[in-house]
């Protein structure tokens, strides 16, 4: 397991600080990533930070970041002074603001919040993809080669038999 904390003045560019960090532990730990997996983690983390500067208590925030790749597992944490815990709302669609614990409730496979003795922690985990680095370390580029010609060869064979001079006749059928 690894993990890691830090620190942020609660203040608005907070979020982008936490997006820029979460992204170089996860790549200094070499954690899976695709694309969902990516932005889940920057959303989540800049919405409990920017619920954190918004609501929260005290100058000081900390972040926690507790990977797990044995589990496949992400836990964000953002603690702050306040002991005020957040809400889930549900706003309207001309609402500006209020969507950003059901964001954190969407792209997380659970969260939640809790006090402390000097505030409140709130966290999500989320789900990390399957580590696909094996796979790629044993793909074999001649077995690859002989699926594409296989595969181009599947293609042609029709034409010989046929004896069609062109692909429209393979396509149409």
């Amino acid at each position: 397991m690894s993990s890691q904390s830090f620190f942020l003045v609660r203040a608005p560019t907070s979020a982008a600080i936490s997006r820029r960090r979460l992204i170089d532990l996860a790549s200094a730990w070499r954690l899976p990533k695709d694309e969902d997996s990516h932005m889940a983690m920057t959303t989540v983390v800049s919405e409990l930070v920017t619920n954190a500067v918004s609501h929260g208590a005290g100058d000081m925030l900390r972040v926690t970041v507790r990977a797990d790749i044995g589990r496949g597992r992400l836990l964000l944490e953002v603690h702050d002074n306040s002991p005020a815990l957040p809400r889930l709302s549900r706003p309207s669609l001309d609402s500006e603001s209020g969507r950003g614990m059901v964001l954190v409730e969407h792209l997380s496979i659970a969260c939640g919040a809790e006090n402390t003795m000097r505030g409140k922690r709130v966290w999500a985990e989320l789900a990390l993809p399957p580590d696909s680095s094996a796979k790629r370390r044993s793909f074999d580029i001649r077995g690859a080669s002989q699926a594409i010609v296989q595969r181009f060869l599947n293609v042609l064979r029709p034409l010989f038999r046929t004896g069609a001079g062109d692909l429209s006749a393979v396509c149409d059928r």
